[in-house]
């Protein structure tokens, strides 16, 4: 009887140790604005986006697109460029920037009024050097804790020295890879005849922003060994394809202090997965207000950035001879992906 007691007992803390999936009960608020405002002195137009924020349960990717809003910039001078209405709440600025002059950003929309804070034009960018080092990374699933399914990743880091000058030092990295790979197709049966097929296909680098600044602490402006990307030696392919190497086009964005901290408090929430360790949650700072109405919020950020595109060809050798690394010096265009049999691409990178 005791034995039997016992079981149920156990069996009692079993049950009621199982977890039902908690749903939060969110209030339900009102959708927000929100302002996707990167302007690029580089280029002849530029697009700010409008939309409105969804609600947390929300499966939609973005909020309704805003098509009716007032978008202006005005420089330091009082000058005032309005950007009218393109499409899908795209509004389009059509304006060479003075470098002499800074700029804000003004929306009305519903009654109320965003303003920016002004904003330099920065100097292109450069970069002193580009180089890598062979290096082992860890991935894990997401989500899976078992440290026996950590893979190891053999490839290549690259890092980036930067002097900016008497400019602001304060930068933004985007980038897109492209992998080239061969494989052999059969032209005729008879004679037996195969020719050489030329592919390649692109992909963008995910995680949070790749951002750079001289350390907290330090007297100079320099920027040495900063992180760029991580290279795989090698790429899964279909059978009899043989990968060739890597193109890496990589766009270096100069910024201003505003904007590097905005996405630098967004890298803050996209590292905290709630842990005891992890960053404390902040709110990112925007340098957009509603002046109009205190209380109201508005989501996004108002960067002016200028940029300089470089492009290197990355190949895995073998584990004696290591890596290949060295820029490219043209700029042929390179379309997302395509194949070509028996007819080398312009741009295709070769040991």
């Amino acid at each position: 009887m005791k034995r039997i007691i016992t079981y149920s007992f156990l069996l009692f803390i079993l049950l009621s140790g199982c977890e039902d999936v908690y749903r939060p009960d969110i209030d339900v608020v009102d959708n927000v604005l929100v302002a996707d405002a990167r302007i690029s002195a580089d280029e002849a137009v530029n697009y700010i986006h409008l939309y409105e924020s969804v609600a947390y349960y929300d499966n939609a990717g973005s909020g309704p697109a805003v098509t009716n809003a007032n978008v202006q910039l005005i420089d330091s001078n009082g000058n005032e460029h309005e950007l009218p209405h393109y499409a899908d709440g795209q509004y389009a600025l059509n304006l060479s920037l003075n470098t002499d002059l800074q700029y804000k950003l003004k929306i009305e929309y519903q009654g109320e009024v965003y303003e920016s804070s002004f904003e330099r034009v920065p100097q292109k960018p450069s970069i002193d050097s580009i180089y890598g080092f062979s290096e082992v990374e860890m991935r894990q699933e997401s989500g899976d804790n078992d440290v026996d399914n950590v893979d190891e990743i053999q490839g290549v880091r690259l890092y980036a020295d930067i002097n900016p000058g008497n400019e602001m030092p304060y930068y933004r990295f985007t980038a897109r890879f492209v992998v080239e790979y061969t494989y052999w197709v059969e032209v005729s049966p008879f004679p037996p005849l195969s020719e050489m097929m030329y592919g390649w296909r692109s992909a963008y680098p995910q995680g949070t922003f790749n951002i750079a600044a001289p350390p907290e602490y330090s007297t100079s402006e320099e920027i040495r060994k900063h992180p760029l990307h991580f290279l795989k030696n090698s790429v899964t392919l279909q059978e009899g394809y043989s990968f060739t190497g890597w193109i890496i086009i990589l766009y270096q964005h100069r910024i201003t202090e505003s904007a590097y901290n905005y996405y630098d408090d967004l890298n803050s929430q996209l590292n905290s997965d709630g842990k005891i360790f992890d960053p404390l949650y902040v709110q990112a700072r925007s340098n957009i207000k509603c002046i109009s109405n205190t209380d109201q919020t508005i989501l996004g950020n108002f960067e002016i950035s200028a940029s300089n595109e470089t492009r290197y060809f990355l190949r895995y050798v073998s584990e004696d001879t290591g890596f290949i690394l060295r820029e490219i010096e043209e700029s042929y265009e390179i379309p997302y992906s395509g194949e070509q049999l028996n007819d080398i691409p312009e741009f295709w990178q070769f040991r």
